[in-house]
């Protein structure tokens, strides 16, 4: 079986309390978007991850779900084949979109319950459930509490500078200077008048501009065209909401020599979809 597993941006996040053990209570809007991988789940006599030819250990994402499967539920060992599209460390949800890709595939092929698909989902990742489903949504808890939104469609700019952090390093770094913030509140008490975007924002941006020494500078080139550009997850991938995929294509287009990755895509209504 073989997939496309959208990765995600947060149009909203913010830090609302803590479950202990470094992990943070989140209130958040995700939206699917199209940068994407292509996830291929074939049978096996042993469990294999293959990212761009080359293996992987158990240590990633999609190689987790397969031994959870495996073992606790019977699921035959399987071969996966990742083709990434979503960039690493990029607050996109790339490990997660993986990890989803082959719980979707599991439970098409082998009628695993959704139930269970569940459980499975929140031991792999906070993004997981959100992207399983797609489309737009208000996440609670770690970011398996949805609650579904009216879709709308929003152009984009995505971008990434050179430097990167990792989601641990800047939740720290969010512990030591992080303020609160209300960007989510904000965001869905606009929503249906479509003012929304003018709260647009993420409340650990502060903390990971101070691990990522050019994201400020990715952050301004985007807002010389756009007056609504955010961060998404822990970073360091930034995007600017443009008025139409004309505009969001011409930039894309002028900032491809300066930014490492740059990439011009929509939302969308879904997570994944069979290919």
């Amino acid at each position: 079986m073989k997939v496309r597993v959208n990765g995600k941006i947060n149009l909203t996040l913010d830090v609302v309390g803590s479950f202990g053990e470094g992990y943070h209570k989140l209130d958040t809007v995700m939206a699917s978007i199209g940068i994407f991988d292509i996830v291929e789940v074939n049978l096996s006599d042993k469990i294999c991850v293959f990212m761009d030819t080359r293996e992987c250990d158990e240590s990633n994402t999609a190689f987790k779900v397969a031994k959870i499967c495996h073992e606790q539920y019977s699921i035959p060992p399987l071969k996966i084949e990742i083709t990434k599209g979503i960039p690493f460390c990029g607050g996109l949800g790339g490990s997660s979109a993986d990890a989803s890709a082959v719980l979707y595939c599991v439970q098409k092929m082998f009628g695993l319950a959704a139930k269970e698909i569940a459980r499975v989902a929140e031991k792999v990742g906070s993004d997981v459930s959100f992207i399983l489903q797609g489309g737009l949504c208000r996440a609670g808890g770690k970011g398996d509490k949805l609650e579904n939104l009216p879709f709308k469609e929003y152009s984009l700019v995505v971008a990434r500078g050179k430097t990167v952090t990792s989601t641990k390093e800047v939740f720290y770094k969010f512990d030591e200077i992080g303020t609160t913030s209300n960007h989510t509140q904000l965001f869905l008490s606009a929503f249906e008048d479509g003012n929304e975007l003018a709260f647009i924002g993420n409340g650990l941006e502060t903390s990971a501009i101070n691990l990522c020494t050019d994201m400020e500078k990715v952050i301004c080139m985007l807002a010389r065209y756009s007056n609504h550009v955010c961060m998404s997850g822990s970073g360091a991938c930034v995007f600017a909401v443009m008025e139409n995929m004309s505009d969001a294509n011409l930039v894309a287009d002028k900032l491809k020599n300066s930014i490492p990755f740059v990439k011009a895509c929509t939302t969308l209504p879904y997570g994944i979809k069979e290919i």
